[in-house]
């Protein structure tokens, strides 16, 4: 089994790729390790490297009273753009990716809620020019055990 963190990743990932325009190889890929190339736009990039996950104990949250964690992951989507007019493309693919996402909330019973904090559409403060990137940030709540984050909590 793998870490519950892992496994939300996982979740969103298959809910993306349920998108028409993301159901090819390569388009939703969980920590990309280089460029994407041009043809394969638009493209996804899941991480939660901006920000740390916070966790807070929770007590008595395990089947035989163990200990817990409370947890909120802060999950980016990062949306990488090709379109002539960036910034509606970006709108457009924000429509698609918030109806996925806000379909399943609880994400099949895995997380307590992943909500929608913030969006942005990157732009060359200097020059207003689209950097054809923009992003979806969700804060994903769940738990698990303290000593073993790969068991969901109560």
């Amino acid at each position: 089994m793998a870490h519950v963190r892992t496994r939300i990743f996982d979740a969103v990932k298959a809910r993306l790729v349920a998108i028409q325009r993301f159901s090819d190889a390569d388009k939703v890929v969980r920590g990309r390790k280089g460029a994407i190339k041009q043809e394969s736009l638009p493209a996804l990039t899941l991480t939660w490297s901006d920000s740390n996950e916070v966790t807070d104990l929770r007590p008595c949250s395990g089947p035989n009273g163990e200990n817990g964690y409370d947890r909120r992951l802060p999950l980016s989507i990062v949306v990488h753009l090709r379109d002539n007019d960036p910034e509606l493309e970006f709108d457009d693919i924000c429509v698609e990716i918030e109806a996925a996402m806000g379909a399943a909330i609880e994400l099949d019973g895995l997380v307590i809620e992943a909500l929608l904090e913030s969006e942005r559409h990157y732009v060359n403060p200097q020059t207003g020019t689209s950097l054809c990137a923009g992003t979806l940030n969700y804060r994903i709540d769940y738990k698990t055990l303290a000593a073993d984050p790969q068991q969901l909590a109560l």
